[in-house]
């Protein structure tokens, strides 16, 4: 007699959070996190390709980095952070255009942020609920404040190719520029950003058949 064993193996694997850093530091730029200079208002919208780095999965934490040359502590009053998908490599106005139909996810609020920025240190924001970022599309990220204390100071860029990667629109001095707040100007610049996210678990997988033949 022959008895005849049939095993299927199976594997689901999971994996820790990943920092996945948008190029490398550049040069220092004063927005979106400065409010001396007479800004009240700034509206700042970006494009992270998925060719960047980015995977499937969930984002969990979004940060800058200060390009300060001495710790500084600013306050910026109706301050969001927003994610959204886009089919869209470079950005264009009004603001609207590049969410193509779809409703941006506001993952932080509040009234005031804090934010403190120490020298070429990492700086964010958790994000609630975690984002469920799909790679077969780019990543809108947009920062939007209305008020400040005046404080805040630069980051970095990041050594990308120049193109359209950003929005830009703000209130100085009582006067909107750019169109603020739905229109905007297409600037060639991104953020060096660094992004918290677990990726996708591995789905099942067969690993074959084990066989055991017994007499």
């Amino acid at each position: 007699m022959r008895a005849i064993l049939i095993l299927t193996l199976g594997v689901v694997a999971s994996a820790a959070a990943d920092l996945i850093l948008v190029g490398d530091p550049a040069m220092r730029i004063y927005m979106p996190y400065y409010g001396g200079g007479g800004y009240e208002a700034v509206r700042c919208l970006e494009v992270v390709r998925e060719t960047d780095g980015l995977v499937a999965g969930e984002i969990t934490r979004w940060e800058w980095q200060s390009g300060e040359l001495e710790p500084t502590t600013a306050k910026f009053y109706k301050f969001k952070v927003r994610l959204c998908h886009t089919s869209r490599a470079d950005l264009t106005v009004p603001f609207g255009a590049n969410y193509e139909g779809r409703t941006p996810t506001q993952v932080f609020y509040a009234d005031p942020a804090t934010v403190n920025m120490r020298i070429r240190e990492w700086f964010g924001f958790d994000v609630k609920p975690a984002f469920k970022y799909d790679d077969s599309y780019n990543l809108l990220v947009e920062v939007w404040w209305e008020g400040d204390d005046d404080g805040g100071g630069y980051v970095f860029t990041a050594d990308v190719p120049e193109q359209d990667r950003c929005v830009f629109a703000s209130t100085k001095n009582g006067a909107p520029e750019y169109g603020y707040p739905d229109q905007g100007k297409v600037f060639n610049w991104l953020h060096f950003m660094r992004i918290t996210l677990s990726p996708d678990a591995v789905a099942p997988t067969s690993l074959g058949r084990v066989k055991a033949l017994y007499r």
